[in-house]
């Protein structure tokens, strides 16, 4: 049995200022962080491994975007 991973819940705004610290918390410790919007929580900033190994999971598969200019 694995150990329960570290979840944080942040403001996106708070998150915005110090979006470092949570990009460190996913890429480094596999902690993720939980956006909120006005109480609600509406996404999640999780690490490229557990990323990945979800969609892997899941059977899904990615496409990857490009912004045309």
């Amino acid at each position: 049995m694995t150990a329960p991973k570290k979840e944080h819940q942040e403001k996106i705004a708070d998150v915005r200022n110090a979006l470092a610290d949570a990009i460190e918390k996913a890429r480094y410790y596999d902690e993720t962080t939980v956006l909120t919007s006005r109480g609600k929580r509406v996404a999640v900033l999780v690490g490229m491994d557990f990323y990945e190994r979800a969609l892997e999971a899941l059977g899904e598969e990615r496409v990857l975007v490009t912004s045309s200019d």
